[in-house]
């Protein structure tokens, strides 16, 4: 910066005179010209102004008696014996690195030239400036920037301070910022290690940090970095302990070791281990080849996260633990080597409208959950509360096609673990899972899902929302739920293409209050060739299923062929199933008003573990209700949905469903209800009188009988399970297949009856 120029100095002249004026004294102030600073140093003549033409150094010049010299803005009247030549400068434009004896070649060890400025800027309240320029300092220095310091360079990129190779325990930092009120912009840092622009970062010498924020002593307070360019540290490129903090508008590139080295956690940003961190405001930066985790964050109170763009990443994304008010919106994460974001018993989180191109690819090794946003608590021991997760957008690589190698994945799309009060809305996941070689790769059931709540034996989840979110083409599941929830609210989602559940509830019996509702489900690839691969699949795990409703559903898996763009395969087998590992029962379950169509076992399925609930033998509480479910596509007339229709057993279920007969098929507890769909001869419906198996007609010999047929002998039901014809004296009530003639049967249960219920009854 050249400040001699003519007209320049006519205002320079003018201050100076102006000020002498305030000061009550009359000055003339003639100049002299001089070609360096030792010229001007051999002045003797205290009236005169200098003028030093140097293009670097050069400037204009009054002597003063202060005796304080920097070699800079002030140098010793060396001829005169007393005193110092000052500098002139303005105050808005501030100092010039170089006026300091900076070179900015690359070459030259410019730390004291760079730290005389430094101090001289700060005290004098002004900017330091740094030309274009690379500003060599070598491996045992560390610039210091006290309170009140602005450091300007001309633009990123083209102003840079850089070190060498070397490492010094004693100076693991490029730049420490010790005091309050900095400000750091234009200008970039590069830790002794550059290469290529797009190489991976890597673990050989160079500065372990590039600036470290008072890390270890008093926390700092109102620091800006702004359009820096970050590169080359082994380690960190931003450590703070500080409050109102900004870094916005940044680069940081090949930071840290790129592998997942959890014992050394690496990262472009971070406070980690250190309080005292408040109002954190990281916005429209740059990452880029960073390991471990890129931005790392720890009890902030108020972090906003805006705007940033990360790729290629060897840990987790944005780590935060114990941090409370935290925005995260605006930003893009393009292959993460575990989560995208990271929330570690956080309270009053917000995430939204960010975008996730295979965050949790694993890029770098086998890490964690690989979700592209992780809530809750890993480590059992307290639980996160009060977030937001919506309107973004999570995509991997998954596609079920043979041949695939496991290279890169998403595992999971939202991983929520022991965390209250979530609602994650409007949200669009897809191609989630790893890429199997075959359909005989092993099934692993956290890998593919696209949300996933998850609650330890040490936590709970309360009050969890996920509704009105598109998941599509997931390896295993749409939405998987594991644990002890309480009001849990699965509500108008649109899932499509999962390989094995739609939606699968593991453990239900502690999910109390929950609801399924309104959700779209279609088109399950069943990729595993599992037996039961259901749309909506519920487990109780030696537990109850308990105060759950699920309804008004739209589960479709028919092959549609008759739309020339539509000609799918159905490979679902249920449209909803109920299991259980251990025992399981019914307590209050609401399964209503749903359209279930077109899988390939029953529409409703039970496992053969499924028990009724009863207090005392034929007194049942409280309700479990099947009512208004429906079949049946486009093309057919709806059916009713008769809840294990096709099974050998199912629960003695409490039922509330249409019917143009009574059942003549299915286990029935005493109490249930089948009303006429079509109310005739003043028939309103069927109750079963008692508990047991329907069957459609008494025992004849001599008639064929079709497989699943049921037939009754005295108060006895048995079930044709090979066709034949029936023989003379009937099957006999014991255990295993029964023969009868051609026929072969199996021995179901007591004949349940049902009674009429007429309408003149009712009124």
């Amino acid at each position: 910066m050249r400040i001699f120029r003519g007209k320049l100095i006519y205002y320079l002249l003018l201050a100076c005179v102006c000020s002498a004026s305030r000061a009550g004294a009359q000055v003339k102030m003639t100049t002299v010209t001089v070609t360096d600073i030792a010229g001007m140093q051999g002045i003797t003549d205290t009236s005169t102004g200098v003028l030093v033409t140097d293009s670097e150094r050069g400037g204009l010049f009054r002597y003063t008696r202060e005796e304080k010299y920097n070699n800079g803005t002030a140098f010793p009247a060396t001829r005169i014996g007393a005193g110092t030549w000052q500098r002139l400068f303005s105050m808005q434009e501030g100092l010039n690195v170089k006026w300091f004896g900076a070179k900015g070649d690359g070459v030259t060890n410019d730390a004291v030239a760079l730290q005389a400025g430094i101090q001289a800027a700060a005290a004098a309240r002004v900017p330091l400036v740094l030309p274009a320029g690379i500003y060599y300092i070598t491996e045992n220095t560390t610039l210091n920037l006290t309170s009140g310091t602005y450091l300007k360079g001309a633009a990123r990129n083209t102003t840079v301070i850089q070190t060498d190779r070397g490492f010094s325990h004693d100076f693991p930092a490029l730049v420490n910022i010790t005091g309050n009120n900095v400000t750091v912009e234009d200008i970039s840092f590069s830790g002794g290690r550059p290469r290529g622009d797009k190489d991976r970062s890597a673990a050989t010498a160079g500065r372990y940090a590039l600036i470290n924020i008072t890390f270890d002593i008093e926390p700092a307070s109102n620091i800006l970095i702004q359009r820096c360019g970050f590169a080359d540290a082994f380690g960190k490129g931003i450590l703070y302990k500080a409050s109102n903090v900004t870094i916005r508008d940044c680069d940081f590139k090949r930071i840290g070791r790129y592998n997942i080295d959890f014992a050394a956690v690496d990262g472009a940003i971070s406070n980690f281990g250190r309080t005292g961190c408040a109002n954190i405001l990281l916005e429209r930066n740059s990452f880029e080849f960073v390991g471990t985790h890129c931005i790392s964050s720890f009890k902030i109170s108020g972090l906003k996260i805006r705007d940033n763009r990360l790729e290629n990443i060897s840990g987790i994304g944005l780590a935060n633990q114990q941090c409370v008010d935290v925005e995260v919106s605006g930003n893009s994460l393009n292959r993460t080597g575990d989560n995208g974001m990271d929330f570690q018993r956080c309270e009053r989180i917000v995430i939204n409208n960010n975008t996730f191109n295979n965050a949790g690819d694993k890029n770098a090794g086998n890490a964690g959950s690989a979700a592209a946003i992780f809530v809750g608590d890993d480590y059992g021991l307290a639980a996160s509360s009060s977030t937001i997760i919506s309107n973004n957008f999570v995509t991997g690589n998954y596609t079920p096609k043979k041949g695939q190698s496991a290279a890169t994945f998403q595992n999971c799309g939202f991983y929520i673990i022991d965390a209250n009060h979530v609602k994650v809305t409007n949200n669009i996941i897809r191609y989630i899972g790893a890429l199997p070689a075959d359909k005989d790769a092993p099934y692993v059931l956290e890998d593919g899902n696209a949300i996933m709540v998850v609650n330890t034996q040490k936590g709970a989840g309360t009050d969890i929302v996920i509704e009105g979110n598109t998941l599509s083409n997931m390896k295993c599941n749409g939405i998987y739920v594991n644990g002890q929830s309480r009001e849990l609210k699965i509500k108008n989602n649109y899932i499509d293409k999962f390989g094995v559940h739609g939606i699968l509830m593991c453990a239900i019996g502690t999910n109390l209050f929950s609801q399924v509702e309104g959700n779209t489900i279609v088109d399950g690839t069943n990729f595993y060739n599992k037996p039961v691969a259901a749309d909506i699949f519920v487990e109780a795990q030696n537990a109850w299923i308990t105060n759950f409703n699920i309804s008004r559903n739209q589960l479709r898996n028919d092959s549609r062929g008759s739309y020339s763009s539509r000609n799918d395969t159905v490979f679902t087998t249920h449209g909803i199933y109920f299991s259980a590992k251990g025992f399981g029962k019914f307590n209050n379950l609401l399964v209503t008003d749903n359209q279930v169509n077109g899988h390939l076992m029953d529409e409703i399925g039970f496992s053969d573990n499924i028990a009724e609930y009863s207090v005392n033998s034929e007194n049942y509480f409280p309700l479990v209700s099947f009512k208004n479910n429906f079949s049946g596509s486009t093309d057919d007339q709806p059916d009713i949905i008769i809840p294990g229709l096709n099974q050998r057993h199912k629960p003695k279920v409490i039922t509330e469903s249409y019917g143009l007969q009574a059942p003549v098929y299915g286990n029935y507890s005493a109490g249930s209800v089948i009303r006429n769909i079509s109310p005739q001869n003043d028939v309103y419906g069927w109750v079963a009188a008692n508990s047991g198996f329907a069957a459609g007609s008494r025992w004849k010999g001599g008639m064929g009988y079709a497989a699943g047929q049921t037939v009754y002998i005295n108060e006895d039901v048995y079930r044709c399970v090979t066709a034949g014809v029936s023989g003379k004296a009937g099957p006999v009530k014991k255990e295993g297949l029964l023969s009868d003639g051609t026929a072969r049967w199996e021995y179901m249960g007591d004949r349940v009856y049902f009674k009429k219920v007429l309408l003149r009854d009712l009124r």
